[in-house]
């Protein structure tokens, strides 16, 4: 009779909690605890007082993603609730004893990008979370996936005429593809092109395209992610067709390694509000129009005297438009 009922008793709890389709049970990671450590146990044995076990307790998860479509796992597990706010309880737990769970979610903000972002928290049992996974976490940057979408050859060579590809240039590319970018700046004089490619097979058929054109020895193909490179400041030239998010994720990188005077080109795509040097649009051979931009990078100081420039400007165009601080007009000839 008592194993029945314990059968029937667990198989309630287990039912509790794969509510949200996680099974929670699963979700902490415990972390040792000051009651578990050699000195505290001694203690006990000396005192020869019973050790008192700790009260179950159960926390709530509040937790807010980017996107109502957002997947979202705990602890490796996908989780089934959607929205922009979710909310989850634990197992029991011993109260005020230190756990972590690792939150990581990932979504599509177009149809070419997917962003994945991971945080991961230590409370003690009985805690209630807010974990907040809109925001960037600075010591644990988001992660990118692009899909590739080819350029057109034409505008491929409007892109190496903005850039001023020269002789003694060195081009990274993150995201290449089949290398066409790097293969039309080596045929203009660049002395190397290195491009960083996620999916192996593409870098595989960059290598094979390179090799086709007779620029294989000028050409570096490298399998892995771009924001994990750490030698952009070899580059003399950046080029870019990756997206609004991936250029944002970039932009700390190249703030970081470049040298002054690196040029970076973007097919449509801006770096949040670093602002272009120049910006273009160029018509194609299939009639449709492309938005091209150029940066060049700066000398710290040389930031400082535009960013003071424009700060000026800013305040003197407010003072024209507001009446109470318009200059007031006068009189004499």
């Amino acid at each position: 009779m008592y194993t029945r009922w314990l059968a029937y008793w667990l198989l309630a709890v287990g039912m509790l909690l794969t509510a949200g389709g996680i099974q929670l049970r699963t979700m902490a990671q415990d972390i040792k605890s000051p009651s578990n450590t050699q000195e505290s146990k001694k203690e006990q044995t000396k005192d020869n007082t019973p050790r008192q076990e700790p009260r179950k307790v159960k926390s709530k998860l509040l937790v807010k993603v980017p996107d109502e479509d957002a997947e979202l796992r705990i602890e490796g597990q996908l989780t089934k609730p959607t929205g922009l706010e979710r909310r989850f309880v634990t197992p029991e737990l011993d109260e005020g004893r230190p756990y972590i769970y690792e939150f990581k979610v990932t979504w599509r903000p177009n149809n070419y990008t997917e962003l994945t972002r991971t945080k991961v928290i230590s409370f003690k049992g009985g805690e209630d979370l807010v974990v907040d996974l809109t925001r960037p976490d600075p010591n644990n940057p988001d992660k990118a996936k692009v899909r590739w979408v080819p350029t057109p050859d034409d505008i491929v060579e409007e892109m190496v005429k903005l850039a001023g590809v020269k002789k003694g240039d060195i081009v990274y590319e993150p995201g290449p593809g089949d290398g066409r970018v790097l293969i039309a700046c080596v045929k203009s004089g660049a002395d190397k092109a290195v491009g960083i490619e996620l999916d192996p097979k593409k870098a595989e058929e960059a290598r094979a395209n390179a090799k086709k054109a007779g620029v294989a020895d000028k050409v570096e193909i490298r399998v892995g992610d771009a924001l994990q490179v750490t030698d952009y400041g070899n580059a003399t030239v950046i080029m870019l067709y990756m997206g609004d998010e991936f250029n944002n994720l970039l932009r700390p990188l190249f703030e970081k390694q470049l040298k002054p005077g690196t040029r970076i080109v973007s097919h449509r795509f801006t770096m949040g509000d670093w602002k272009p040097d120049k910006t273009i649009t160029v018509q194609g051979r299939d009639g449709d129009e492309y938005v091209l931009h150029l940066w060049i990078v700066k000398k710290p100081e040389d930031k400082e005297a535009k960013g003071s420039k424009e700060d000026k400007e800013a305040k003197g165009s407010k003072e024209g438009k507001d009446p109470k601080t318009r200059p007031k007009q006068s009189n004499s000839p």
